[in-house]
C-alpha cells in the first residue's frame, strides 16, 4: 500500500514539474533565415540559432538538423529537440507533432507548406514555412518564421555605432570595444529572461563560461543592443 502512495505521489509531483513548464507560443514579427549554397553549416552565421538549445541549417545534402546537437542529419530523427506539425499556431493543442520527415515527407517538398516547429527544451511554438529548397548537393533552405516579441525588440535595437563585442563567438568571457565611459549593462538570453546586470568599462571582461549554449544580448545603458554567441 505505500509502494501505491509513494508511485503516486511520485507521478503527481513529474506532472506538476510539467506543468510549471509553461508553453511559450511566438508570435511575434516574421523574420527569414537564408543558408546560401555550399555555405559551411558549421559555421554559425549559416545556422537559425532560435533558442539555446536549437541552431538550424543543413548540410550539402539530405535534412535540416539542430547543430547544437548533432554535427550532421539523422534521417528520419533530425533536428533533435524539435517536433513540428502541419498547421497554424491557433491550433497548437490540436495538432499532432511528429518529426520533421515524418511531417513533411520528402524534404524537397516541404517549400509552402504551413508548419509549427515544438522546441522541446523550452516549450517554445513557432510558425515556419519554406520558402526554398535547394537539390543537387547545394545545402541551400530558406524560410521564414515568427519570433518571440521580446528578442526581436532586442535585436531592432542592435547598435549601429562603433561598439562592439570580442570575441564572438566566445566562450569564457566578453569584452567590449569602443567604450570610452562606464556603462551599466544587462545581459538576457534568446527569450527574453534577464540573466545578470553590472557595469562595463574599457578592457573589462564579462564572465560567460557557465552560461549555455546559443545567442545573448548586451544592452547598455544608452539603450544600445549588442547580439552575442555562446558557443
Amino acid at each position: 500500500m505505500r509502494n501505491i502512495y509513494l508511485n503516486i505521489t511520485f507521478i503527481v509531483f513529474v506532472l506538476f514539474l510539467n506543468k510549471t513548464n509553461a508553453q511559450t507560443v511566438w508570435n511575434g514579427p516574421i523574420i527569414e533565415f537564408v543558408k546560401q549554397n555550399n555555405a559551411d553549416p558549421a559555421n554559425t552565421a549559416n545556422q537559425d540559432i532560435i533558442t539555446s538549445s536549437v541552431a538550424l541549417t543543413r548540410g550539402s545534402n539530405g535534412e535540416i538538423y539542430n547543430a547544437n546537437l548533432e554535427s550532421i542529419y539523422q534521417k528520419g530523427t533530425s533536428p533533435l529537440g524539435t517536433e513540428w506539425a502541419i498547421g497554424d499556431l491557433s491550433e497548437i493543442e490540436s495538432l499532432t507533432f511528429s518529426t520533421f520527415r515524418t511531417t513533411v515527407g520528402k524534404p524537397k517538398n516541404v517549400v509552402g507548406k504551413k508548419l509549427v516547429l515544438h522546441i522541446t527544451d523550452e516549450n517554445v511554438y513557432l510558425s515556419v514555412e519554406f520558402t526554398s529548397w535547394s537539390q543537387g548537393k547545394l545545402g541551400g533552405f530558406a524560410y521564414k518564421r515568427s519570433t518571440n516579441n521580446e528578442t526581436t525588440s532586442a535585436k531592432e535595437n542592435i547598435s549601429k555605432e562603433k561598439i562592439s563585442i570580442f570575441p564572438n563567438p566566445c566562450t569564457d568571457y566578453i569584452q567590449a570595444a569602443g567604450i570610452d565611459q562606464v556603462q551599466h549593462y544587462e545581459i538576457f538570453d534568446v527569450v527574453g529572461s534577464k540573466i545578470v546586470q553590472g557595469t562595463l568599462e574599457k578592457n573589462k571582461r564579462i564572465e560567460i563560461k557557465y552560461y549555455k549554449k546559443g545567442i545573448y544580448f548586451l544592452r547598455l545603458e544608452n539603450g544600445k543592443t549588442i547580439r552575442f554567441l555562446k558557443k
